[in-house]
């Protein structure tokens, strides 16, 4: 009898364990191969110099509150982070608006190493229900620092202001500025603070001029009034469209006037739409703008052309975002859900940001 219990008492161990899902790396594999490829420098040219290495980003967006991903995309990078200069999430780290906590971020390891982004959900006060929601109910800039910023940002080794939702990071060895963006600092509802970011965000561009450094730009929103580039990485059917509010055109303005002056703009990346997107806008069409599906699982089939499955490769979504300022190229590739319903694979594409000829994709 006793030998029956030890052995119930060992299965009791193994079944969950055996049940339980692979990891992502178990489900991507080839990821690692691919990645120290990517970051090779390029000999294309034969010059016989150093070139500036390629900065490299772990980066989803969209996470949605799902605790359980969230977990999975942080072990992932944890595991590989040596192939990576940082991580970040580019808004909507909440399920659907303010009330609902944030507490899992904090609870769940490796989330001290992932700088996050303001999107519209986290400042949404309360969503009741979807017809009657008041996207103009936001809370403050400064509730939104103390919830999503305060606890974490003194761990991001970036430069920022205490109360503040916006902020910059220099990869100098890479020669690039990070600059992240809140996009619900809207005129419509605190025109003290959206003057304030506008002003903070034209005097880091400038900085970054004096420093000569490359610049990109996480913002959660699209850009408005886009057009799409046509490749593996812009979904079927899905010809750009428009950003929620005007005032993204205002910081297109700045960075087009940042970069007459001179400036060296890379990209803007980010979320919101729940749907793969390279697009820009033709009014600044040296402004490439990368947009990725949702990590969130329950949210991603909502809008997206992907659908997501537990224990396959599908059941994650996050990228790696590999900026070449030597070749004037963008490299993404994709960790995880990588076949849309019209069986497009989304395995990685390297275009060039100057030019929008693609190079590759896969």
């Amino acid at each position: 009898m006793k030998k029956f219990f030890a052995l119930l008492a060992l299965l009791s161990l193994c079944v969950p364990a055996l049940c339980a899902d692979p990891t992502m790396a178990e489900l991507n594999p080839e990821f690692e191969g691919r990645i120290v490829q990517a970051l090779k420098p390029s000999n294309v040219t034969y010059k016989y110099r150093e070139e500036t290495q390629p900065l490299s980003l772990f980066f989803f967006s969209d996470i949605h509150g799902d605790a359980l991903e969230f977990g999975r995309l942080a072990a992932f990078y944890t595991q590989y982070e040596k192939y990576f200069d940082g991580a970040i999430c580019t808004g909507d780290l909440v399920k659907a608006s303010y009330v609902e906590g944030f507490g899992y971020w904090g609870k769940t390891p490796g989330h001290e190493k992932i700088m996050a982004v303001i999107g519209n959900h986290d400042t949404l006060r309360d969503h009741k229900n979807w017809k009657n929601a008041d996207w103009n109910d936001q809370i403050s800039i400064g509730e939104a620092y103390e919830r999503y910023m305060a606890p974490y940002i003194a761990g991001w080794d970036v430069t920022y202001e205490v109360g503040k939702t916006y902020y910059y990071k220099d990869y100098d060895a890479k020669k690039i500025r990070l600059i992240v963006l809140d996009c619900m600092l809207r005129p419509e509802i605190d025109k003290k603070a959206e003057k304030g970011q506008m002003d903070w965000f034209k005097a880091t561009l400038a900085a970054a001029k004096e420093k000569d450094l490359n610049v990109i730009s996480a913002y959660h929103f699209p850009m408005r009034k886009t057009a799409a580039l046509k490749c593996n990485f812009t979904e079927y059917g899905r010809g750009g469209g428009a950003s929620w509010y005007d005032t993204t055109n205002n910081y297109q303005k700045a960075v087009d006037e940042f970069m007459k002056n001179g400036g060296k703009f890379v990209c803007w990346f980010g979320g919101h739409t729940h749907k793969d997107l390279i697009d820009y806008n033709p009014a600044y069409p040296d402004q490439i703008d990368v947009i990725v599906s949702a990590a969130g699982r329950s949210n991603c089939d909502q809008y997206s052309d992907m659908s997501r499955f537990d224990g396959t490769r599908s059941m994650d979504l996050a990228n790696a975002l590999i900026i070449d300022t030597s070749t004037s190229c963008i490299r993404i590739i994709r960790i995880g859900a990588n076949t849309d319903s019209h069986q497009t694979q989304r395995n990685g594409i390297t275009f060039n940001y100057k030019t929008k000829e693609i190079y590759s994709q896969y």
